[in-house]
């Protein structure tokens, strides 16, 4: 009988398309389809992780390839709960929330040899939590810990300067690699059911399977991530079955990809944001009405029917469809822009002129045409843009100098803060570093609330209230939410959307199919 692919995950297993020869696994039915082991998996990746040490890195490429690598102590379920994996249990909280206990799993060596022992996570949290080594943690951790220290080789305890109910899911993010590797960028060594074999920077990493892990054997013997950057070059790749899986499509390749009978695509809200930054420290946009003006004017349908095929869900406010908070009723925009709305709006400025101003985009983000439509539809009500792209290392520039009208980019914020607000919210309050001009105690009020909870339901509520202020106050109007788009083919078992709806690509579970 099949091991079904949850089953397997929760008891460890690995990630993985089988491409050669191996044996074979058939389902209970005589019209299942027959899944074989063996092989190996080839990923295309848009970009190779400047941090792949997923103890330094957030990003999804780095994520991609450590998951099958080095394990966290707790992951999400499909119904979006948090389950152990190194944790033996939930975190025992004291009552004031400052102090969190954590029992491990026993028996857990990392490939290395090494024992999984609770210095193991105290030495990570440690580094993710102090500024000076945070790396792309910093945003989410740094500060947030006041010490982590083993308390026995099975217990770790966590003490907080001020309540942190998101922690944990923050634990379902942070993987633990072994101590030793901690300050190595291209280094991974982990629990998982694989081990890194080779690790090209730049260009490739080979993973094979990991023969000290705890639990089943991966269904591959490797898994494979090649570097092919342009979206035509990874769908050639695809379409030629030289890779299996391209975790990243373009959403004008969709549609064509699925009229191919040998091949398969899946089109998935997730926490996939388009985030706008307004730069409220100087005109035009320390102007409230002109803020407003502008999201009453953003052609939100047509951005989403014309550059993004269809593929979006109308933007409403920084909280998507995938994230904690969101509301499916609540519609401050129309469909269709109400030109009378918009110019009561810019009436309500004061202004007797055009509104000029730049939209900054960084190279990558492939929003250079989504930007064009909403410049061409503002332009009509004398809000004329000028669309800019930088590369992002300028655009981070800029951006942290406050050398900006409008900011836009892609976040993909998910293995860092799961399905938590936290990325797309944070930024509004005050005393955030991202913070672009914005005051308002409310929301300082509301978005510390809801970071210091612990129970989900009321955080969901808080977060939905404060992304109603946000709305009104026009700070953040992404014209759509973006879906995750994957490709791959059809000679690979499916991959699991529940867990893209979660922002996650897990490819440990899957096996070549008849």
């Amino acid at each position: 009988m099949e091991l079904g692919r949850r089953r397997f995950l929760a008891l460890g297993a690995g990630t993985g398309l089988a491409v050669a020869a191996g044996g074979t696994l058939t389902g209970c039915g005589s019209d299942a389809p027959k899944l074989r082991s063996g092989g190996t998996l080839v990923v295309a990746l848009p970009e190779y992780p400047a941090l792949l040490n997923p103890a330094q890195g957030v990003s999804e490429e780095a994520r991609w390839i450590a998951d099958a690598v080095v394990e966290p102590l707790y992951r999400y379920r499909e119904d979006t709960t948090l389950e152990p994996v190194l944790a033996a249990a939930d975190p025992q909280i004291s009552p004031d929330g400052l102090v969190w206990t954590v029992r491990l799993r026993q028996g857990v060596v990392y490939a290395n040899g090494a024992p999984f022992t609770a210095e193991s996570v105290a030495a990570c949290l440690r580094r993710v939590s102090a500024r000076e080594t945070a790396a792309e943690w910093a945003p989410y951790l740094a500060g947030r810990i006041t010490a982590a220290t083993a308390v026995d080789p099975a217990t770790v305890r966590i003490e907080l300067p001020r309540p942190y109910g998101i922690l944990r899911q923050f634990l379902a993010c942070l993987p633990i690699p072994h101590e030793s590797s901690l300050a190595e960028p291209q280094t991974l060594v982990g629990t998982g059911p694989f081990q890194a074999e080779a690790v090209t920077p730049g260009r490739s990493v080979r993973l094979v399977r990991n023969a000290r892990y705890r639990g089943p054997k991966a269904p591959l013997d490797a898994l494979e991530f090649r570097v092919a950057a342009t979206p035509a070059a990874r769908i050639a790749e695809l379409k030629a079955q030289r890779v299996g899986i391209d975790p990243r499509l373009a959403a004008d390749q969709l549609k064509p990809l699925q009229k191919l009978k040998d091949m398969q695509a899946h089109a998935v809200s997730a926490p996939l944001d388009l985030v706008t930054a307004f730069n409220m420290r100087r005109a035009p946009f320390d102007d409230i009405a002109v803020r407003r003006a502008l999201a009453a004017a953003t052609p939100r349908k047509l951005v989403r029917d014309q550059d993004f095929k269809a593929f979006a869900v109308l933007g409403q406010g920084p909280i998507g469809p995938a994230t904690e908070g969101w509301d499916p009723t609540y519609t401050p925009y129309p469909e269709a822009v109400d030109a009378d709305r918009v110019r009561v709006l810019l009436g309500e400025s004061g202004g007797t002129g055009p509104v000029d101003f730049t939209v900054l985009l960084r190279v990558g983000d492939a929003l250079l045409k989504p930007a064009e439509t909403m410049a061409k539809q503002w332009g009509q009500f004398g809000l004329r843009a000028k669309v800019e792209e930088v590369p992002p290392d300028v655009w981070r520039r800029r951006r942290g100098a406050g050398e900006f009208d409008l900011a836009m980019s892609l976040r993909r914020p998910a293995y860092a803060v799961g399905r938590t607000a936290y990325d797309v919210l944070a930024p509004a309050a005050s005393d955030h570093p991202d913070n672009t001009g914005y005051r308002n105690p409310e929301i300082d009020r509301l978005l510390a609330e809801a970071w210091s909870v612990g129970e989900a339901t009321r955080r969901a509520k808080l977060c939905a209230l404060a992304n109603e202020i946000l709305v009104r106050d026009a700070v953040m109007v992404p014209p759509v939410y973006p879906r995750f788009l994957t490709g791959q083919a059809r000679s690979v078992e499916s991959i699991d959307e529940k867990q893209m709806a979660l922002g996650r690509l897990e490819l440990a579970g899957l096996h070549r199919r008849s």
